[in-house]
């Protein structure tokens, strides 16, 4: 075969108005297209497979460390578990110094065991229309069940500071052994059965803050807190990591120096950080959803029903549309314990009425005062009971018991008005000012 007919068989056959270059062109862009979309396509399939692997990772089994052992292993399902059924989640924020940097944290040498700082009931509505957060003061007085260790070792009952729980079932720094003693102390306490749980330590707090690229927060006064590391000032201010760590942290030099005042500052900080949750467009912004989802999950320790990533997404997306006054914050109604003020107990009946509010998913009890979403303050109304009426002297109002003498002339309000003109209202400050 000649040279001339080799080259022939291997260059196609051009015709006079086409160009050579024209489908090598189209060719081109068309392969860097599919070669663009398989690489986010196999991106995205690399973090969601990454993350799942992440949130495995996390996990924390206490099944065997649980009276209903089998039946817990049982409930466990992989997707969508929780849809159309309320949820009890237990929160535990933890005070350990294990493996932890010396970020203002504070000497390991001061706890020779793991402590629980905070704990909280999230509540959410069947029809994640509402959450309420219950705070259970650790210097609560209460029964401490029997609790089975990682041992295998039983403890005796007893009754004591709420908080002990925790470092009964933890001994050392046994995670898994202090989260399952908590949650049979709450279950005792309120009746309430927990369905999955929480445990966020320092590092883990802050990985939070973190996740949200830091928290707004109106900050009421100056605060200053040696102990704990914070100094801020009066006013709206973006809280960093370190920051926000320290405002939950702060109690002796802060107030009344109180754990009480602590919590109500701590469930304001939780609603600063849902409200950044909420702003957030993860309906349409898969990526960032998936990214946060990641930082978050590298943060906390949960239970094995909340490893599943497809459920996690789901129920934080249920979420998403909730209104920020349908997000109650309370504390368990309390009293000074008779014989040390610095105990707290259970105000009954009002406990018994908050715990049995949420067993069978109905709104809180009439004149409970909650802390909503939007950081405001509110009272239950009573049945019946109609906002308060406008003061007539406040409102210029001439109904009631004021009446106009007929015998005077009508007075000219045009010129009242005009030799004291009222200011037009400022607009209300908000948090943060973009709002």
């Amino acid at each position: 075969m000649s040279k001339h007919e080799t080259l022939s068989r291997r260059l196609p056959i051009q015709h006079a108005a086409t160009s050579p270059y024209r489908f090598g062109v189209l060719r081109a862009l068309l392969a860097v297209f599919l070669a663009s979309s398989l690489f986010v396509v196999t991106t995205s399939v690399f973090v969601y497979n990454a993350l799942a692997n992440q949130v495995k990772k996390s996990v924390l089994d206490i099944s065997h460390l649980s009276a209903d052992s089998e039946q817990s292993a049982e409930k466990i399902t992989p997707i969508d578990q929780f849809e159309g059924q309320p949820i009890n989640l237990l929160v535990s924020g933890v005070d350990s110094r294990y493996n932890q940097d010396d970020s203002g944290y504070g000497d390991a040498e001061e706890l020779s065991t793991i402590q629980s700082d905070t704990t909280m009931i999230a509540h959410i509505s069947a029809d994640r229309q509402s959450v309420t957060v219950v705070s259970i003061p650790r210097d609560l007085i209460t029964d401490i069940p029997s609790c089975t260790l990682s041992s295998g070792a039983q403890t005796y009952e007893y009754t004591g500071m709420f908080n002990s729980a925790f470092s009964t079932g933890a001994v050392t720094n046994d995670l898994a052994g202090g989260i399952a003693c908590t949650k049979a102390t709450v279950e005792e306490l309120t009746g309430v059965h927990i369905d999955a749980f929480v445990i966020v330590d320092f590092t883990g707090f802050k990985g939070m803050i973190d996740a949200l690229g830091g928290v707004w927060f109106d900050v009421p006064e100056d605060m200053y807190d040696e102990l704990a590391g914070l100094d801020v000032h009066a006013g709206c201010q973006r809280f960093d990591s370190m920051t926000a760590l320290a405002f939950a942290r702060a109690r002796k030099e802060i107030g009344d120096g109180s754990d009480i005042s602590r919590i109500g500052r701590q469930q304001e900080l939780v609603s600063a950080m849902l409200r950044e949750v909420l702003s957030k467009n993860f309906v349409t912004d898969l990526p960032a959803l998936l990214s946060f989802l990641q930082a978050t999950i590298a943060s906390l320790t949960v239970s094995p029903n909340l490893a599943d990533i497809n459920s996690d997404a789901g129920l934080l997306l249920s979420l998403l549309n909730l209104d920020k006054a349908n997000i109650r914050f309370v504390t368990l109604p309390w009293a000074n314990a008779p014989h040390d003020p610095n105990r707290v107990v259970a105000v009954e009946p009002d406990a018994s009425l908050l715990w049995e509010v949420l067993k069978s998913d109905a709104p809180l009890p009439a004149g409970m005062t909650y802390t909503d979403g939007t950081g405001t303050q509110q009272v239950v109304p009573f049945p019946g009971e109609s906002e308060p009426e406008s003061d007539p002297s406040q409102t210029g109002d001439s109904s009631g018991d004021s009446q106009t003498d007929p015998s005077q002339p009508p007075a000219d309000s045009s010129a009242a008005e005009a030799s004291s003109p009222e200011p037009a209202p400022a607009p209300p400050k908000t948090c943060p000012p973009s709002q």
